[in-house]
């Protein structure tokens, strides 16, 4: 009888060890957590999703309602004027939400609750005293009167700088482009010293254009690098956007053409679906200038690119959009000769007429003399872009004679300076020579060294 005693011991420890060993071994598997959203590896859930022209929030959201996650977009307010598109039939969710995050520098993390957290992913940007550096070297001080009010006063000064610098700019001459500098780096100043990042953005991309329009290309890839990185931080996307494409352009001028056609084709998109949407229509008259010089640009980068059809597109659209403006002749001119120079190359002759015709309207339909001088001026100035040196310098040309039979000849330093850049450009540089020391005969006398020191660092520089 000890055999099946010692047989029914053995059992009964058997069954003891199991109770004990099979839920450690449980226990142990369940302790390795699922990998999920974040984690090397990690492939989510397909889905099929399709919003096209959404508000940022609506896309976020619907991504992740589908892919059942629990989530915060503390500031999704901030963002429901912001849109974007996503069509996707069959793609990991988690694909889907890195590239919508990417476009617009935001990021997602986990919280201790178990769920993902939507933030601004922020760009480094150098801060304190001097952060601006040697940017504004040069420019203008803030007026005394204003440095001694409220930061709320000097919020509202900033804003009346910035607009009057937008009205400087929009008068197409090289002179208001240099009071429109110093109306721009005001406006700086100012909303860097209240804190006001998302409109120290827009300021500094608006000073980045008027250093480019003065034919200063260092100063306004500096200006838009900064304005760049404030708009990401601050949730500017069209003062970031408007940024990533002054700086590919300017790359495209240098010979690189990497980043241009994406920041042109995200520029073109953006400005598309801020008219597209009903709620966007009656944007702020700043958002619909700044939404015509960001698709304007972008047709100047296809155009570059060789992309003559999307040039249209883009140029087509901006020219609709600064007709909407009341002070938009500087731009719809710009336009009409890029639309005419892109409607030649694709053997478009009608069309090409057409836009000539409107830009010229425009031009010869300006409510003063001296504006038409100056819109003739910057036609020149256009044509040079496009390639059309020659037929620049002949525009340059018939401004000057047009200013000598004026009283008020304030405009002819802005246009000997057009003339001179023109000429440097086809290697003229006898005439160049001429023209630049035209520019320090006409401002010899003045107090204010800047077309001096101009001209004469452009002398420099001729061979």
């Amino acid at each position: 009888m000890a055999y099946p005693r010692f047989v029914i011991a053995w059992l009964c420890s058997l069954w003891l060890c199991s109770l004990t060993t099979w839920p450690l071994a449980q226990t142990a598997s369940q302790a390795e957590p699922a990998p999920r959203y974040g984690d090397p590896g990690y492939v989510g859930q397909r889905i099929a999703f399709d919003c096209r022209a959404c508000s940022l929030p609506d896309v976020i959201q619907g991504i992740l309602v589908k892919a059942r996650i629990r989530f915060e977009f503390p500031e999704a307010s901030q963002w429901q004027r912001v849109s974007d598109t996503v069509a996707v039939a069959d793609e990991p969710w988690n694909v889907v939400l890195d590239a919508v995050l990417a476009r617009h520098q935001l990021q997602a993390t986990w919280s201790e609750l178990g769920r993902l957290i939507i933030t601004r992913r922020m760009t480094p940007v150098a801060t304190g005293p001097g952060k601006l550096g040697s940017l504004l070297a040069g420019l203008p001080s803030v007026p005394a009167t204003v440095t001694l009010l409220s930061p709320s006063s000097r919020a509202i000064e900033g804003e009346r700088f910035f607009k009057e610098g937008l009205g400087y700019f929009l008068l197409a001459n090289p002179d208001d482009s240099r009071v429109a500098l110093a109306r721009f780096a005001w406006a700086t100043r100012i909303f860097d010293e209240i804190e006001y990042g998302g409109r120290e953005a827009s300021a500094l991309y608006m000073l980045g254009a008027a250093f480019l329009d003065l034919g200063l290309p260092d100063r306004a890839r500096a200006a838009f690098a900064l304005a760049r990185d404030f708009g990401r931080n601050a949730g500017n996307q069209r003062a970031s956007l408007l940024s990533e494409a002054g700086l590919a352009y300017l790359d495209l001028l240098d010979g690189k053409s990497d980043a241009a056609e994406r920041a042109a084709r995200n520029g073109f998109e953006f400005v598309q679906s801020a008219t597209a949407r009903t709620k966007l229509r009656g944007r702020p008259l700043v958002d619909q200038e700044l939404d015509a010089l960001l698709v304007t640009l972008a047709g100047r980068i296809f155009f570059r690119l060789g992309d003559i059809e999307a040039a249209c597109q883009a140029f087509e659209m901006g020219l609709d959009a600064y007709l909407g403006l009341d002070d938009g002749a500087r731009g719809a001119i710009e336009n009409a000769v890029w639309l005419q120079q892109s409607a030649l190359r694709l053997g478009r002759a009608a069309d090409a007429e057409r836009a000539i015709k409107t830009g010229r309207n425009l031009q010869s339909g300006a409510r003063s003399t001296r504006l038409q001088i100056a819109f003739l001026a910057w036609m020149g100035v256009v044509y040079g872009e496009t390639g059309a040196l020659e037929k620049g310098v002949e525009l340059q040309r018939e401004a000057l004679a047009a200013l000598r039979q004026l009283p008020d000849r304030t405009l002819e330093t802005g246009v000997h300076w057009n003339l001179a850049r023109a000429q440097a450009a086809l290697r003229k540089y006898a005439e160049a020579r001429r023209s630049y020391e035209a520019v320090l005969q006409l401002n010899e006398k003045d107090d204010d060294p800047f077309w001096r020191n101009q001209a004469q660092a452009a002398l420099s520089r001729l061979p």
